[in-house]
């Protein structure tokens, strides 16, 4: 390995791009890995150094000392000469996000020493906090959350509603409850793209206090967002690094789902009385809304200090890991 390693950072749609952000804009000379450029200009990275490859991804990475990503390299097998990098990017569906496809992976940046300990046992990890923490503290970010918003009404709360895709979506079963909670608050509705192409909004946009969010980066919701609502969702645990509190719907059959993503143990779960106002009953949601603004955040502070390390620097905590990542990787060679 080169000591002014060469860093390409692989991500395959927007989120993952605003995610690794801040670790590529703190890392000297680095690249980022596209399938196309047409994926530059989606993911909003046209103006930042980037190569391409729909076909030859892995012949690209071979050409780096290192490469960052949020999935396994192509082919799910080591690269020759390269450095395999996976980043950390929720908490919730721990059979997955823990599962034994990380050990893809010759190191793993964690939020916290809870999921540092989890991802040992497939590959050495490294605890750096969520890159997102660095955006979330520039002193600009919430200005720039709220320019991006629809205009709200300045005296009403902020509710955002950031459901779950697939078998485990509360939106099925809550969402006519969430839209009456409009006549009191403002309501973003932050469903994932799926869910609004599939229809399952229906029209409840129409209303004056109900907005489709969906375009608009987690964390900036987040920013302006007083009480978060959600299912089983890594928004949770967004929201709890933020320090917003959180409102939990469940659905009562949630145990007949369990499976590949979700299970018992899984911190949304096990945890969940924890982690927020827990709601089994439609009827117990405006309640539980108002207890949530009334005493904020209900994570106690060993937990959530447990989840997320802060540091002053997630860029830089991942730049003083990463001659250890190189090392542990060359190791495995």
């Amino acid at each position: 390995m080169s000591n002014d390693p060469k860093v390409g950072f692989f991500v395959r749609n927007a989120f993952q791009a605003a995610h690794l952000a801040p670790l590529f804009r703190g890392t000297p000379g680095a690249t980022w890995l596209l399938r196309s450029g047409a994926d530059a200009v989606a993911f909003g990275v046209s103006d930042e150094p980037h190569a391409k490859s729909r076909f030859f991804m892995r012949r690209l990475m071979q050409k780096f000392d290192v490469i960052v990503s949020h999935a396994g390299p192509p082919r799910g097998r080591p690269l020759n000469r390269t450095a395999f990098v996976m980043v950390q990017y929720g908490y919730a569906k721990e059979p997955y996000n823990f599962g034994d496809w990380r050990k893809q992976a010759q190191a793993i940046c964690a939020y916290g020493d809870y999921a540092a300990a989890r991802f040992a046992a497939h590959a050495p990890s490294f605890t750096i906090g969520n890159p997102r923490w660095d955006d979330w503290n520039r002193p600009d970010f919430t200005v720039e959350a709220r320019a991006k918003l629809p205009a709200m009404v300045s005296d009403r709360p902020v509710l955002l509603y950031a459901p779950t895709w697939g078998d485990l979506s509360s939106l099925p079963y809550w969402m006519a409850e969430v839209a009456k909670l409009a006549d009191k608050f403002t309501v973003l509705i932050k469903a994932h793209h799926n869910a609004a192409k599939d229809g399952q909004l229906g029209d409840v946009c129409n209303h004056p206090h109900i907005h489709d969010v969906g375009h608009v980066d987690l964390m900036q919701a987040l920013a302006v967002a007083d009480v978060l609502l959600s299912d089983y969702s890594g928004a949770i645990f967004d929201a709890i690094m933020c320090e917003r509190p959180v409102v939990l719907l469940d659905l009562p059959d949630i145990e007949a789902r369990f499976g590949k993503k979700l299970d018992a143990q899984s911190l949304e779960m096990a945890r969940r009385d924890e982690l927020g106002q827990r709601v089994r009953q439609r009827d117990g949601l405006p309640g539980a809304v108002q207890q949530a603004l009334q005493d904020g955040p209900q994570v106690n502070e060993t937990l959530r200090d447990a989840l997320f390390f802060k540091p002053p620097s997630v860029a830089e905590a991942f730049q003083e890991v990463l001659p250890q990542m190189i090392a542990a990787a060359t190791a495995q060679m």
